[in-house]
């Protein structure tokens, strides 16, 4: 569960998550606004905060409303909640590297505080890419559908100004060695453990009596690891060294499923 997890300004529980996160995980149920607005309630909101939430998500075009009192993920909500499930698969979307790079050319953007930088940059990222030299992005070429593939995605996430692209086929040793560096792989590796060991302990407070604590924390501990994994650059193994995302990633369908179980039988209940 975790349609704000590309949100990074979600970080906290608010009606705006609380919502998003219902229409994730049962959107015929959830669709209606008395069952969001009791949801609401349970975790200590106001009708008030719950009904002007539901107004900005949909001038923000992440919520429609069709009719009145009916609410479904749309427009921007549901292009983000496709791009949110990559999670799911992305050991899917690798290949066997043959040690060639990927290189995209970007326009030079002035300001490297401005909005559009970030939202650029944020774009390439997503993908895995990172600056080797001003105006050039590079990642490992273990992506399915080859460069070809990979431009066409960070375009469709809002990078308008790649400029070209190219493979790196026989770098040198320095090159090579310079290329592996542009990644923290032992902080990669850190992060693996750390959210690993995570989501062990969460799985086993799911059974725990205290039902709304529980709930919440599927949200943030949740979100938080998919927000890691679809931020993750998929660098191949044997850059890694190990098998720590796959086991990440494992885990964490496993939480997800156990979580939504959890939300499905709070739902029920639902006056």
């Amino acid at each position: 569960m975790s349609s704000t997890a590309l949100q990074s300004t979600q970080a906290v529980f608010t009606p705006r998550r609380l919502i998003l996160e219902l229409l994730d995980a049962d959107p015929s149920v959830m669709g209606q606004s008395r069952q969001l607005l009791a949801a609401g309630e349970v975790f200590g909101f106001s009708t008030n905060q719950m009904r002007v939430a539901l107004s900005r998500l949909v001038g923000d075009d992440l919520l429609s409303n069709p009719e009145r009192g009916c609410y479904a993920l749309s427009g921007a909500g549901a292009a983000m909640r496709k791009e949110i499930q990559r999670w799911r698969h992305l050991e899917d979307q690798l290949c066997d590297w043959s040690g060639d790079w990927y290189v995209l050319f970007t326009e030079s953007i002035a300001t490297e505080s401005s909005t559009r930088f970030r939202a650029q940059t944020r774009a390439l990222r997503l993908r895995g890419l990172q600056r080797w030299r001003p105006g050039m992005w590079v990642r490992p070429g273990n992506l399915k559908g080859g460069l070809k593939r990979l431009v066409a995605d960070v375009a469709a996430l809002g990078m308008d100004s790649v400029a070209g692209s190219c493979v790196i086929g026989q770098a040198d040793s320095h090159c090579e060695q310079e290329l592996r560096g542009l990644w923290d792989i032992a902080s990669l590796r850190s992060k693996y453990a750390a959210s690993i060991v995570e989501l062990q302990d969460a799985l086993a407070r799911l059974d725990e009596p205290e039902q709304i604590p529980v709930l919440v924390e599927t949200l943030e501990l949740g979100g938080d690891v998919i927000r890691s994994l679809l931020n993750d650059p998929l660098l191949p193994d044997c850059m890694l060294g190990c098998d720590s995302r796959q086991q990440l990633m494992n885990l964490m369908k496993k939480y997800d499923a156990a979580g939504r179980e959890r939300w499905h039988d709070f739902m029920k209940h639902l006056n």
